[in-house]
């Protein structure tokens, strides 16, 4: 418990550390729980993981291959048979995330995974809470996607823990509020027992901007490092739901590349980043 203590105290220091940096946009002296020392820091100290060359792929520039760029999609709202899988493709979409419950998993799957093998999109299964067949899922190749969006996170631990064991094998994700902007989250808690942490970095919602998003990314990759794929808002926000351009959603895939493995965008059906 001290090592765990100690862990979340250091978290803490870095997460004072960000407010400061945010609310003055300069250089800030950082202290938090015993600890008796204080060091200056600029956010453009904490460092850049992915050094690696960028190219250009389809038509989202400065992408390096790897970069998870997802869609989020709702069959209820947009049939899986009414979506153009070759046209997604043709934009650079890798990954598709599809809702799906206990009774219509399987169906609602098994198409979108024929027709997303077909053009080279991978499916993964987009699920709340309850859901009780990732080991099936798992089983189709399938990747999981949980959404838990709670301010009361450590009592969702032993489910987390529980889908973890049962998608051995294939991606596993959870989808949570974003630390700091939405709250404390305990993204410590559940970084063990996920591949990656799925933040709703909805700038519309949070009063954000492309600055505060780039920050956020960069300064919670330094904490979880390759841990991170943003959730990206493709309107402007959920009291207004007019789609953001082609062009401001590039904008922002771009200010976070730097600092995670990918974004998943929300949703489609309410943006414009199609053809």
């Amino acid at each position: 418990m001290k090592v765990v203590k100690f862990i979340y105290r250091r978290i803490v220091s870095i997460l004072v550390l960000f407010i400061l940096t945010l609310g003055l946009n300069s250089g800030c002296v950082a202290a938090a729980g015993n600890f008796t020392t204080t060091k200056t820091i600029n956010i453009s100290e904490v460092p850049v993981p992915y050094t690696s060359t960028v190219t250009s792929w389809y038509n989202i520039p400065l992408i390096e291959t790897g970069f998870v760029v997802g869609y989020f999609i709702n069959p209820r709202v947009t049939p899986i048979s009414e979506i153009n899988f070759t046209a997604l493709k043709s934009v650079g979409i890798t990954d598709i995330y599809v809702l799906v419950t206990n009774d219509n998993y399987l169906s609602v799957l098994s198409e979108a995974k024929t027709k997303g093998d077909a053009v080279g999109i991978k499916t993964n299964a987009w699920v709340y809470p309850g859901f009780s067949h990732a080991s099936q899922v798992s089983q189709m190749k399938i990747g999981v996607l949980l959404d838990v969006e709670t301010h009361n996170m450590s009592a969702y631990i032993p489910q987390i823990k529980s889908m973890r064991l049962a998608t051995r094998g294939v991606t596993f994700y959870v989808c949570v509020k974003p630390e700091l902007w939405d709250g404390n989250q305990y993204y410590y808690l559940i970084a063990p027992y996920c591949d990656y942490i799925v933040p709703m970095l909805y700038e519309g919602d949070y009063g954000q901007g492309i600055t505060g998003l780039r920050n956020w990314v960069k300064v919670f990759n330094f904490i979880y490092p390759g841990k991170i794929i943003a959730g990206l808002e493709t309107y402007q926000s959920d009291k207004n739901l007019t789609p953001k351009s082609a062009s401001t959603i590039l904008a922002e895939i771009k200010a976070v590349q730097p600092n995670t493995h990918g974004v998943i965008l929300f949703r489609h059906g309410l943006s414009n980043f199609e053809g």
